[in-house]
């Protein structure tokens, strides 16, 4: 419910650009990782991007401050 502070941001940034390179060297792990779910992911995109993105959304889902109210 707020945009992150610079220094969030960076560690944000920076869990990306590991979780990139790690499902770029593992491209099943991305494939298997981005399967999960109803929809299915989009052809044109990454796997590898895709995957990423994945890890830092479930970071910032659980955090105490998304899951508390209050």
């Amino acid at each position: 419910a707020r945009p992150p502070a610079p220094d969030e941001s960076k560690v944000l940034l920076d869990l990306f650009t590991a979780e990139r390179a790690a499902f770029a060297a593992n491209a099943d792990g991305a494939k298997s990782l981005i399967a999960i779910g109803e929809s299915k992911p989009d052809a044109s995109l990454d796997p590898a991007d895709l995957a990423a993105w994945t890890a830092v959304a479930s970071t910032l889902l659980n955090l105490d401050e998304t899951i508390t109210k209050g």
